[in-house]
């Protein structure tokens, strides 16, 4: 608790309440998108036509795995001469797409197109007239071809446009092909060089293997294919890449598993391929990753946990569509864990090694694959995990030097970048939401040898669902904000000195993380009693006299036999207990109602329990009493709020809970540890002020007391921080694992797990985190105030 000083009054919606101390107190390479149509109104009126319609058919995208052709990949399978005749190709159904899907520019690619994906047309083009050129088919087609190409070769050493994966490699290998076919491109050979070839397999590929395998079409006859094949997947695929796999069939072999690797590519589309197969699982994962982040998961809990249910038993399997790709091994990783199955890092292991990943990957690990590596390495659920963390650190400084470097083809992978360096745990679920809705494109695309497109994961469905979910939650939200704004004016908190602004700043901060419309009373009583529990800390912060203290104590002690028979020391004293006896009363007739037993005894005995650990911080502060540690988070972690908050807030998030569970070990300790988060997480961002003031000592005075001047500022603020990031990863992987004979639901769980991450949000030393005026105030309009549109 901090004495002598008094909150700041928070200005209309732009300001926030601060330094109390008290909990609730508020102190592109491989993928590229374009923001989505969806505009701001203050408009509240959201059509429910389509809704129920949109419901089902994002839960049929759990059926059917939707892929975009690959023009250059379908070229390479059209080039695969016939098992009976060279002169004859194998696969005549893909001339025939390839004649059919010309675009009216000559190009070929993905549609609709994209100004930054030039140089992915010039290589699909290319692809396609070769295939055309050898079997002798489709003169129009060519010769529009070439026109394209001449018109866009600029494009070939831009470094403005993303480059398809091999780019360097696999373009200048087909201009020589093109040649050999007689084929006159256009093209200015200085500009394409072909000496680019030799510098990549030199520099960005370093010669190994498997960096090569991916891109072994564009080595063609110089390509070692014996070692290429010793990767051959159990599918029949090279690298799950039907360019490739078609290349070892036109350079090397009449491998048969890699015929009936292309030809169960070919019973499923008929006549064209993607850039990459199988997919099933990586874009399942996409799709629950992408609800996820839209905030309308809950919609889809069944489809999901069918999805996860499968993907563990892939991973349990240690299953090649899994563990084949950094990006589909670290993204299940992630989802697995969040979603609370046992899952070890020890799976990670192979990506501890920064060298060993990109020796292994090269170009082919772009920096989406590195932001997925660093989301997972941030589920640390043990005080020490040499693997997580190390992945941790190198990605982070990875990611950092990108930023620094300014290494990004588009604004929307640096952004991509600066999300992911920010830690999980203190960002806002519905925040995040919007951010996402608002950034969400329906016709985003991402990148490998050829650009390709999902409907799993991008259609108009997903935006116009989530966007109107948002809204319902929001108009929810706000009705909320009525009640709680009649409440505060009945109960004339303002009178006492707690400014009604607080309460937008209080509400946001509870309704941005447990936001779902189920949680209506759980909403509100958390923010009532947050309020409640500032507003008495307030009072021991030196800003009421002793007496009215004590006075206030009495009250609470003396609730249900004959606290009318005791006189307000003050006007002041008499209002807050009015508003925390009427408060507390009404709470406790719902939760009975909810949990079917009477918790008014237990929801008082919270209160007192927060006005003794007061007490005895007065007590120090009067007497000057350094506290040792082991007191002091005794007592502190007490008057932090977390524990008097929290579980009044259980009785409105869960089913029933019985005594035993709330009494259970696994409660009392999830609430410790909560509470420790906080406690720390206060003392580390307001020490420094409290140097300055006649405040009580805090953790980092009392370390630096202790160790009597043998320990530095410096050094107890370490001590601290890890101190607060084992408890952190404890609480993490509590919430996260079952513990055997748990009767405790995931539920209640999680709300440890969001007051943790309010703690972090409101006590954070970043700027954004900290709460500067204009971004609270947006945060605050654009959660519980301005409705999405589509436009």
């Amino acid at each position: 608790m901090i004495l002598g000083h008094r909150s700041t009054i928070i200005l209309p919606l732009s300001h926030h309440k601060h330094g109390n101390g008290k909990f609730g107190s508020t102190t592109k390479n491989a993928t590229c998108q374009r923001p989505c149509r969806v505009r701001c109104s203050h408009s509240t009126a959201e059509s429910m036509d389509g809704f129920k319609e949109a419901k089902e058919r994002i839960k049929e995208a759990f059926m059917k795995v939707e892929l975009s052709p690959s023009s250059y990949d379908t070229a390479w399978v059209a080039m695969v001469p016939s098992r009976h005749s060279l002169n004859q190709p194998c696969f005549p159904q893909c001339l025939d797409w390839i004649l059919e899907n010309q675009r009216e520019d000559g190009s070929w690619g993905l549609n609709p197109s994209h100004p930054l994906l030039v140089k992915d047309s010039l290589s699909s083009t290319l692809a396609c007239l070769l295939a055309l050129s050898k079997w002798r088919v489709g003169d129009k087609q060519v010769q529009r071809g070439i026109g394209f190409i001449e018109m866009h070769g600029w494009a070939i050493d831009n470094k403005d446009q993303i480059s398809p994966l091999g780019f360097d490699i696999i373009f200048p290998s087909m201009i020589k092909s093109a040649e050999k076919l007689n084929l006159n491109l256009p093209l200015n050979l200085d500009l394409v060089n072909l000496a680019t070839t030799e510098r990549a397999l030199k520099n960005d590929f370093k010669g190994n293997i498997a960096n090569l395998g991916y891109i072994a079409e564009g080595l063609g006859e110089l390509c070692k294919w014996k070692e290429i094949m010793v990767h051959q997947r159990h599918n029949g695929s090279l690298f799950d890449s039907p360019a490739t796999t078609a290349a070892a069939l036109i350079y090397h072999q009449h491998d048969e598993k890699c015929f009936e690797y292309l030809n169960s590519i070919l019973k499923l589309h008929k006549n064209w391929v993607p850039t990459i197969y199988p997919t099933k699982i990586h874009l399942l994962l996409c799709l629950v990753d992408t609800l996820q982040s839209l905030g309308v998961h809950r919609h889809f809990k069944a489809e999901i946990r069918k999805v996860l249910d499968e993907t563990y038993r892939l991973w349990q399997q240690k299953n090649e569509e899994v563990f084949s790709n950094v990006a589909h091994c670290a993204m299940a990783f992630r989802l697995l864990r969040m979603s609370n199955y046992e899952i070890s890092s020890e799976e990670l292991v192979e990506f501890v090694d920064e060298e060993h990943v990109f020796s292994t990957s090269g170009k082919i690990t772009s920096h989406v694959e590195i932001i997925e590596l660093h989301k997972a390495s941030q589920l640390a659920i043990h005080e020490k995990n040499h693997i997580l963390d190390t992945i941790s650190n190198w990605t982070g400084i990875f990611m950092k030097q990108k930023l620094l470097n300014n290494d990004f083809i588009d604004s929307t992978s640096k952004k991509e970048v600066e999300l992911a360096l920010r830690k999980f745990y203190a960002t806002y679920d519905r925040v995040e939401n919007r951010r996402y809705i608002e950034a969400y494109e329906v016709n985003n695309f991402k990148i490998f040898k050829a650009a390709y497109r999902s409907t799993n994961i991008n259609n108009r469905d997903f935006l116009g669902f989530s966007v109107h979910d948002f809204n319902l939650c929001q108009a929810q939200q706000q009705q909320e904000l009525q009640q709680l704004k009649r409440w505060f004016e009945d109960s004339r908190l303002e009178q006492v000195g707690l400014s009604q602004q607080y309460l937008y700043t209080t509400y946001f901060l509870i309704a941005a993380l447990l936001f779902e419309p189920e949680f209506s009373d759980a909403r509100l009583a958390c923010a009532k009693n947050t309020m409640l529990v500032t507003l008495v800390d307030d009072f021991f912060d030196g800003f009421v006299c002793e007496d009215e203290l004590l006075n206030i104590f009495e009250l609470v002690e003396r609730w249900d036999t004959n606290h009318s028979t005791v006189s307000y020391h003050s006007e002041r004293v008499k209002i807050f207990f009015s508003a925390l006896y009427n408060t507390i009363e009404e709470l406790a007739a719902k939760a009975n109602i909810k949990q079917g037993q009477c918790i008014k005894d237990h929801l008082i005995n919270l209160w007192l329990d927060l006005l003794k650990c007061m007490l005895v911080e007065l007590e120090w502060w009067r007497s000057q009493t350094t506290p040792s540690i082991e007191e002091y988070l005794s007592v502190a972690c007490v008057t932090i709020g977390v524990r008097c908050i929290t579980l009044i807030t259980q009785y409105f998030v869960a089913p029933k809970l019985s005594k035993d569970v709330l009494q259970s070990c696994e409660m009392n300790t999830l609430c410790n540890c909560t509470m420790m988060v906080a406690r720390l997480l206060n003392d580390l961002r307001s020490h420094k002020r409290e140097e300055t003031e006649s405040s009580p000592k805090n953790i980092v005075s009392i370390i630096i007391t202790e160790s009597k001047g043998t320990i530095s500022e410096e050094e107890a603020i370490k001590q601290i921080e890890e101190m607060l990031e084992s408890k952190r990863r404890e609480l993490l992987g509590m919430v996260l694992t079952q513990q055997k004979g748990s009767q405790l639901p995931q539920v209640s769980k999680d709300v440890f797990w969001k007051t943790s991450k309010l703690s972090h949000f409101a006590y954070s030393d970043s700027d954004e985190l900290r709460f500067p005026e204009e971004i609270l105030k947006n945060h605050i309009k654009n959660v519980l105030y301005k409705p999405l549109i589509l436009s």
